[in-house]
């Protein structure tokens, strides 16, 4: 009775797996695959932007970033700060230069456009912090198809405004952060 049984699982186990040949030469092979994940990344092309000198009024400044994604299609919104005197936004003695709400901001790339027909200036939608007390606002999120074969490997720009309303802001030197955020499309 054990003999069968030995015989039976034998035979199960021949079944099951192929008969191996004993030979002078042989080969075997198994399909193997590996899926690539879409990825994404920015680089600031500067660490700092001169905006230059404003009296009053409303003034840009045009900030450069790289993106390289392994996706024709990436979605991205900006966030920008008001300017705070002397880099230092936990006094507020004298008040920020604030981000100019309407324009917007303008949004433009190498080889690449919105895509639907959509707008390239992405209308203020949300407030955020950065650098832990930094007030900004943030954009609308715009979809942008790359011309690249495959890939969205160019430079994006982003410009945002701010306004000096005030005739006897004390003169010196304000600044605040411009951020882009970026995500592949899947």
């Amino acid at each position: 009775m054990k003999g069968k049984l030995v015989l039976i699982l034998l035979a199960l186990a021949l079944a099951s797996f192929g008969v191996a040949s004993a030979d002078e030469e042989d080969n075997a092979q198994s399909h193997v695959y590996v899926v690539v994940d879409p990825n994404i990344t920015i680089l600031p092309g500067a660490a700092s932007v001169n905006l230059g000198t404003v009296q009053t009024g409303i003034f840009p400044g045009r900030i450069q970033f790289r993106i390289d994604a392994n996706t024709e299609q990436v979605q991205f919104y900006a966030v920008v700060s008001h300017l705070y005197k002397g880099d230092v936004c936990t006094i507020t003695d004298v008040p920020p230069i604030p981000v100019a709400l309407p324009p917007g901001v303008v949004m433009t790339a190498d080889a690449a456009n919105p895509v639907g027909g959509s707008s390239n200036v992405a209308d203020y939608t949300g407030t955020a912090i950065q650098n832990t007390c930094f007030d900004s606002h943030s954009s609308r999120t715009i979809r942008w198809e790359s011309a690249q074969n495959g890939h969205f490997s160019q430079y994006v720009y982003l410009t945002p405004s701010w306004i000096q309303a005030d005739p006897e802001k004390p003169m010196g030197e304000y600044s605040g952060f411009v951020s882009l955020w970026a995500m592949v499309v899947l």
